[in-house]
């Protein structure tokens, strides 16, 4: 008897698409995130800009990152000139960022042109970095990448990319670049239903009997659509942490493309 009992505890647990009962909504319910003021590096080498956010909604406590390095508030100081990106998660895994923050000096301005990725698992997103001319010449490095001549950067993946500039005194300055994602096009009947009906909408989890999602249904999807992006994202969804990072990835593009019924 307690054999069966606990074989049927396990296996509950290993079915479980998450550890809560309900996802939270989190494009209706989580945390909203905006810029409040930023202070210019006093020059290229200095570490005295600042960046300080503000933040609404959600469930508190909040964390913050900035360039995904984890800080203790959201006023964060001691920062060399760069480009920036400041995001807060709240106690609902629920996520929002505000990117590409740009901190200027008096020998370093910059600016970026930025072209989305359209591509969900591959990447054609593109920069363009523009260093006003006031230490040249510059050489531009992406990620551990050799230094160039060549400002202009394709082939990217959404997300943070690392690009370093250095200047004529061997100044380096690090941008934290961030590739938006474009609609990709990603499907919910060939795409994301499989993904729901395979790893999520399971014995024991969101399959509309043990709890009231059913995520084979498109509503149901929809509904939470945000709160599946960040669970999935932060692997506290699906419970056994099943899911390839090509799964979570497509889930995302499907997220950010509206989560439409196509």
């Amino acid at each position: 008897m307690y054999r069966n009992l606990l074989a049927v505890v396990i296996a509950l647990i290993f079915n479980a698409c998450s550890s809560d009962d309900d996802p939270v909504d989190c494009e209706k319910s989580g945390p909203s995130i905006s810029l409040e003021n930023v202070v210019n590096a006093s020059s290229c080498s200095t570490h005295d800009g600042q960046v300080q956010v503000s933040v609404t909604g959600g469930k508190e406590p909040y964390s913050f990152f900035i360039n995904d390095q984890a800080v203790g508030a959201n006023t964060i100081t001691d920062l060399t000139a760069g480009s920036y990106s400041v995001r807060v998660t709240d106690a609902n895994h629920c996520s929002a960022s505000v990117d590409n923050i740009s901190i200027l000096a008096s020998d370093f301005s910059f600016a970026t042109n930025i072209q989305p990725n359209t591509s969900c698992l591959a990447g054609n997103g593109a920069v363009t970095i523009n260093v006003e001319s006031t230490n040249p010449p510059y050489t531009f490095q992406l990620g551990n990448g050799s230094f160039t001549s060549n400002n202009v950067f394709g082939g990217l993946k959404t997300g943070n990319h690392s690009i370093t500039v250095q200047d004529n005194s061997n100044c380096r300055v690090t941008l934290s670049v961030s590739i938006p994602r474009g609609f990709s096009g990603t499907s919910w009947a060939n795409d994301i239903k499989p993904i729901m009906e395979k790893h999520c909408a399971t014995s024991g989890c969101h399959n509309g009997v043990s709890r009231s999602t059913n995520f084979r249904e498109y509503a149901s999807a929809k509904t939470y659509a945000s709160s599946i992006k960040s669970k999935t994202r932060d692997k506290s969804m699906p419970f056994d942490g099943s899911l390839t990072q090509s799964q979570i990835d497509i889930i995302s593009c499907w997220v950010d493309d509206g989560a439409l019924q196509n």
